[in-house]
């Protein structure tokens, strides 16, 4: 019976970390990892339930090359923000409290956990750009509103592909009575797409 309880309690602090994760909120939100985000953080929780569930000692850099490749395979997000070891270690930290007994210490934690800084990270202006700046400032001066970039490294692929001046539609292809034209590439390797009239 103690064990069921100590189960649950530590899905409900997996869950809790999670939810207060703004990387992973924000990777959701955007649907990074497409229709099934919800659904695959969801699973996350599953998923590191079962492989503590399974493992003895499980270290913190463990954790956190589990979390860093979950995110950059099942949400296309690379995370440079530093809240990797901070969430490992709390999750480390919470397994073994909950393994303790220690429940009132886990809900003490639970209860500091702050919540997911969404509204700071949604379409704010790209200034973390240093190297690219030289080359692309006379090309687009409307970059800044087509970009989703974050102070937490997320960002979306489908913005960060699409011309600075054409909006996205989910067909791919922008809106009005333009098409892309083939790609050009960069001296850098990145391929640009221009506009170009349709025939």
């Amino acid at each position: 019976m103690a064990a069921s309880s100590e189960n649950t309690l530590f899905q409900l602090a997996i869950q809790r970390v999670l939810d207060s994760w703004t990387v992973l909120q924000l990777a959701v939100s955007h649907s990074f990892g497409g229709a099934e985000s919800r659904e695959k953080a969801q699973w996350m929780v599953y998923a590191i339930d079962q492989w503590f569930k399974e493992n003895k000692n499980i270290e913190t850099y463990e954790l956190e090359d589990f979390l860093e490749d979950v995110m950059n395979h099942e949400f296309d997000t690379i995370i440079d923000d530093g809240s990797l070891p901070r969430i490992s270690a709390l999750v480390c930290g919470l397994y073994r409290l909950s393994c303790e007994g220690k429940t009132e210490e886990v809900h003490e934690k639970l209860q500091s956990l702050p919540r997911a800084q969404l509204h700071q990270c949604a379409r704010v202006p790209n200034n973390d750009k240093d190297e690219d700046d030289d080359d692309d400032d006379d090309d687009n001066d409307d970059d800044d509103d087509n970009d989703v970039t974050t102070d937490t490294g997320g960002a979306s692929a489908a913005a960060a592909a699409a011309p600075p001046s054409q909006p996205i539609s989910q067909s791919g292809q922008g809106s009005g009575s333009q098409s892309a034209v083939p790609m050009e590439e960069e001296e850098d390797g990145w391929q640009v797409v221009r506009k170009g009239k349709r025939r």
